[in-house]
């Protein structure tokens, strides 16, 4: 190729960085502003998010880093923090692929280009990563000789970034195999489990696509319900991973400051009730769609309860996973929980703009009159 013509190829992609850079900063701020319309709530659910993420990003990692004497504990630190960077990488799939302008591009420029754009992009994205790089240069080499499991850590960081953009189905499968791992009763080296995560999330790219909704048969309310959240998984991934994100970081505070249980206990009662009951803003827009189909068929009044059924099951399976794997609240909170998610879940049916200030009030009230 001549030099014209490698200045030409170089002068168009350039300008084809510039589009997709433009167009990333766009869609971000399309997100942005979806979330703000969701106002003091999206101010709560972010608040609480970026508190549990700044937390993982100080502890989180010198846990997995120094992890030597407890291994175990440091790979579940590791799976919960590669699990909270795939919820936020995608909710910033569409913004960094520019999907809704994916097939001009690819009339325009070559596949290879959409690629090696994607992940330019991708690394601007991960600020996970990012805080580990940060992190790494400021090891010493005795430092990397005692935890050589980061480097996989790392490029575990970057892989999962990779098959998010690309192999979603692989991500999620690697992600449930990777849980079992950390969650087995054995012990070994924090190289081994990382050494694990990188088999698994291998093997989980061989297998086939699985789908549960083409065979499903929707002929009762519980399918109908089931359907959509398998359709709409996204709706609890999220506040899973967020739940998760919780416990973890209530799980820390517990080992370091036993003496303010009774603060965190509340605390993390708070965000159960948040995560779960503001499930109902999506069942009721799901009842709202389809009450007119379910009127026509004389089911009008058990469609009406049954939108309320998803919030309450989250709540119950949360709550008991909070019991069995973290910490014992004390019979008055666990009492006053079950009334306070049945309060917010009033409030989300019939006062959604208020949703978000009873949450905080009753907050801070259980934490005035129970510490």
């Amino acid at each position: 190729m001549s030099k014209l013509g490698i200045k030409l190829e170089i002068a168009q992609y350039r300008s084809f960085m510039q589009y997709r850079y433009q167009a990333y900063k766009i869609e971000l701020a399309q997100l942005l502003q979806q979330l703000k319309n969701f106002g003091l709530l999206f101010l709560v659910v972010l608040g609480s998010a970026m508190l549990g993420m700044i937390l993982l990003l100080f502890l989180g990692l010198g846990k997995i880093i120094d992890s030597s004497a407890a291994p175990q504990y440091g790979a579940q630190m590791a799976w919960l923090y590669l699990l909270l960077q795939s919820v936020m990488l995608s909710a910033m799939k569409s913004a960094i692929k520019n999907s809704q302008q994916r097939l001009f591009q690819r009339t325009i420029v070559r596949s290879n280009w959409l690629k090696f754009v994607d992940i330019k992009l991708l690394f601007l994205s991960n600020g996970w990563l990012l805080a580990s790089a940060v992190i790494a240069l400021d090891l010493t080499l005795s430092q990397w000789l005692r935890a050589p499991h980061f480097v996989l850590f790392m490029l575990l960081q970057f892989g999962l970034g990779v098959l998010c953009l690309y192999k979603p189905r692989a991500l999620i499968y690697g992600l449930v195999f990777t849980a079992i791992l950390v969650l087995l009763p054995i012990n070994i080296a924090p190289l081994a489990y990382h050494c694990g995560f990188i088999i698994l999330f291998a093997l989980s790219m061989l297998l086939p696509a699985f789908s549960l909704s083409g065979r499903l048969s929707v002929n009762s309310l519980f399918t109908f319900w089931l359907s959509f959240f398998i359709q709409h998984s996204w709706v609890l991934i999220w506040r899973v991973a967020l739940l998760l994100c919780v416990f973890m970081a209530i799980t820390t505070l517990l080992h370091e400051r036993a003496d303010l249980a009774a603060i965190f206990s509340v605390i993390a009662t708070a965000f159960m009730v948040l995560f779960t009951s503001s499930l109902q803003f999506d069942c009721g827009k799901l009842h709202d769609k389809y009450q007119l189909f379910f009127q026509a068929n004389y089911q009008q009044r058990v469609f009406f309860i049954s939108q309320f059924m998803p919030s309450c099951l989250f709540f119950l399976i949360t709550l008991s996973s909070y019991l069995l794997f973290v910490e014992q609240i004390e019979w008055l909170l666990l009492s006053l929980s079950v009334g306070w998610c049945i309060l917010q879940l009033y409030i989300a049916q019939k006062k959604p703009a208020h949703f978000a200030l009873v949450w905080m009030i009753t907050t801070g009230g259980l934490l005035a009159v129970l510490t």
